[in-house]
This record gives C-alpha cells, sequence and structure tokens, in this order.
C-alpha cells in the first residue's frame, strides 16, 4: 500500500483526540492543520494554558469551537481525568505532545485497563521512502529494547492485526537480521526461523512471514536474486521486524536523513491508537502519524 492512503485526510474522519500537554505553538500547529483536514475534536490536557497560543492563529469559529482546553493544577489531576476519559470512550485517540517518552509510557503502563485484554504494546514506524514502491513498517525503533520471541509473537500479530484495520489484502512480514541462515552466535536469526516456523502453520494466508532475511533481500528483488534468495516475500516486504531498539533506532535515523523518507508512527495493542512521536518531530511528521491514528481507529474496540 501506498504511503499517501494511509494519511490521506478526508473530512469524514471523526474522533475525538486527547492531547498530552500541548502548550507549545509547533504542537498546536499540527492540531490546527488536523481540524482544518478532518472533523475530529480535540482535547488538550495542559497544567498551563494554550489559549493564547491557539487565538494567535485567528481561527475560525467552526475551527476554534471543535478545540477544548482543560488546564489542570497537577500533572496528577491531568493524568487522572484523561485516563477516565479514554476509559470510557469520551476520547478515543491518544497523542502525545511536549512531553517526555518516558513520562507517556509510565501513564500508560500504570493504566492497565488500556492494555490488558488487547495484549502487548509496541511501536511501528511507517516509511514512505523515494526508492522503495510502497509503504515499508519498521518495527520496534522505539519503545521495546530487545523483545524476546514470546513478545516478538505479539508485536506481529499486533502488525498483522493492524495491517487488516488498514485494508492491506496481502501483508508481508520480514524477520531481519544479518544472515540468511540460521546461526548460534546470532540471536535475530535463531528468532527468525522459530518465528517462521510457528506463525506458517497458521491458517492466515493473506500473511506472509520469512526470516531471517537481510534488509538488502527484503527490499530488493534485484539482489535477492543476484544471491539466490527465493524468499516468496523478497524485495516485496510491507513490514520488518528488528532484533532490539538499536537496529531500530538506526534505520529510522539513516531513513528519515539519508534516505529523505516520510514518517508516521504509533503504538499498537492498546485499546485505543496511541501517536508517539519524538518532540523533535517535523510538524508534517507528526500531523502524518495522527491521520495514521484517525485511520486505524475504527479497527480499534472502544
Amino acid at each position: 500500500m501506498r504511503f499517501q492512503q494511509l494519511v490521506e485526510p478526508c473530512e469524514t474522519m471523526a474522533g475525538n483526540v486527547a492531547v498530552l500537554y500541548a502548550n507549545d505553538e509547533k504542537m498546536i500547529a499540527v492540531l490546527v492543520k488536523a481540524l482544518e483536514l478532518t472533523n475530529i475534536d480535540i482535547f488538550i490536557y495542559d497544567t498551563q494554558d494554550t489559549t493564547e497560543i491557539i487565538r494567535s492563529f485567528d481561527l475560525e469559529p467552526q475551527i476554534l469551537n471543535r478545540i477544548h482546553v482543560l488546564t489542570f493544577s497537577s500533572d496528577y489531576e491531568l493524568l487522572k481525568q484523561c485516563s477516565e476519559d479514554l476509559s470510557q470512550g469520551k476520547v478515543t485517540v491518544l497523542m502525545k505532545g511536549k512531553m517526555k517518552a518516558t513520562s507517556m509510557i509510565s501513564f500508560l503502563l500504570s493504566n492497565k485497563n488500556f492494555i490488558d485484554q488487547y495484549g502487548f504494546l509496541n511501536h511501528v514506524a511507517c516509511f514512505s521512502i523515494p526508492n522503495y514502491h510502497k509503504t515499508l513498517m519498521i518495527s520496534d525503533v522505539a519503545y521495546n529494547v530487545a523483545p524476546t520471541i514470546e513478545e516478538k509473537k505479539q508485536i506481529i500479530k499486533n502488525l498483522t492485526t493492524f495491517s487488516k484495520t488498514l485494508g492491506y489484502d496481502e501483508f508481508n512480514i520480514g524477520l531481519l537480521s544479518s544472515v540468511e541462515q540460521a546461526s548460534k552466535k546470532i540471536l535475530s536469526s535463531i528468532d527468525g526461523e522459530k518465528l517462521k516456523n510457528i506463525f506458517n502453520r497458521t491458517s492466515d494466508t493473506d500473511v506472509k512471514i520469512d526470516g531471517p532475511i537481510l534488509f538488502d533481500h527484503a527490499i530488493s528483488k534485484k539482489r535477492a536474486i543476484e544471491k539466490n534468495n527465493t524468499s516468496s516475500i523478497a524485495g516485496n516486504v510491507d513490514a520488518l521486524l528488528v532484533s532490539n531498539i538499536d537496529v531500530g533506532s538506526v534505520l529510522l535515523k539513516s531513513l528519515t536523513y539519508f534516505g529523505n523518507a516520510s514518517v508516521s508512527s504509533l503504538l499498537l495493542g492498546a485499546k485505543f491508537p496511541i501517536v508517539f512521536t519524538s518532540r523533535t518531530e517535523s510538524k508534517q511528521n507528526k500531523l502524518n502519524s495522527l491521520l495514521l491514528a484517525l485511520k486505524s481507529q475504527n479497527g480499534f474496540n472502544f
């Protein structure tokens, strides 16, 4: 699927988006753009009053009326109210604003009802890469540090559910490693072979999983043929599962800085989509992530 299909806005997109800490011109600019492109409402949870920044955008009443500013005297009261609103379905998408990733993670993990019945949280980054013919997803680049094989099974299940939510008819997952064959010295290759065997016994023919697979074989059919790799997903992967956060982080930065890739990213596995972008992320990438969350929310159970 092309990246633009995943982040294409439309006026029928709806939902109530909770934004944690948005007292920042860059963040408000992203939210205003989203309001102009869709039919969502924004709920800002902050300990500082954001109304002055919002007024500086000189918004039309029909946009301004869809921004709801909730100001609290403490972080505790703020997070408590946001937690209640998420649990009750008053807000249906959660977006990380101007706050540390560790603080966001602590908030999520302290609310077990967000996750328990849905499984396991993992991060997915969706890339638009100029030299690749479709969207490339990579997990886990910013949340799980070194997932075990059981956790990788959960990540694969989350990616599979996510792909179906987005409308994929077929979805190819490559289990990334630095070697083509399982080697006792390289854990990612052992995990790749085990996971391939586990999931290839299932009846889900719409999802193909192969590994261990080299990065160049995963994204280039020509390179795979040169190296006699006969994998059915070679050169055509939709998602790559990396072995640890170091590999994922380097790939993320390499693709964005050297590959001129656009990116949108979410946390999967909760009862609602979670926009989990860096505070230094560009406005466009933050907007793309929010639009992806809005598109995916229909597949989540509220």
